[in-house]
């Protein structure tokens, strides 16, 4: 299971750093080309909007991964033993159901309801673009998995 968490690991963490350089370079470019030529590169602006989408979705699959995602301390803090797992186990069914139902079967629809819609500027479909919704979504379901398994596995050993 380790071996694959880091597979998908460097496949979201590399498809995120190259998004970012093509974001940096898109955005330099676009800089320069309205500030030092005088005429703006109307390409750019679509470029650095498509790969910050790309790039916010990754990162969010990524947090589930390594389970560094917002999580409420306080739960923690406040809770122990049976009860904080219990709370636990229901939080990992909430991010399941919504990783689920809104980003795989929701971003489904969406990426089917705007495949024949075409960026102004590029002609890129959108549904190709909005694609990674439900991308991340499945990797965010796996993740979390993986996370509950191993959770558990660790909570097995403890008690032997």
């Amino acid at each position: 299971m380790q071996k694959t968490k880091k597979s998908i690991d460097t496949f979201l963490l590399t498809t995120a750093s190259i998004l970012l350089v093509l974001l940096t370079l898109a955005t330099l470019w676009q800089v320069f080309t309205r500030f030092v030529i005088g005429n703006p590169s109307v390409v750019t602006e679509e470029i650095a909007r498509f790969t910050l989408i790309w790039i916010a979705l990754l990162g969010a699959a990524y947090g589930f991964g390594s389970d560094e995602h917002l999580s409420l301390d306080f739960i923690r803090e406040k809770f122990q033993g049976k009860a904080y797992l219990r709370i636990r186990a229901a939080i990992d069914a909430v991010v399941l159901l919504f990783a689920l139902f809104v980003l795989v079967i929701g971003g489904g629809i969406l990426v089917s309801v705007t495949w024949s819609e075409v960026s102004p500027i590029m002609g890129l479909s959108m549904g190709a673009v909005y694609s990674i919704v439900p991308i991340c979504g499945v990797f965010i379901i796996i993740y979390q998995v993986m996370n509950v398994l191993m959770r558990n596995s660790v909570k097995g050993e403890e008690q032997t």
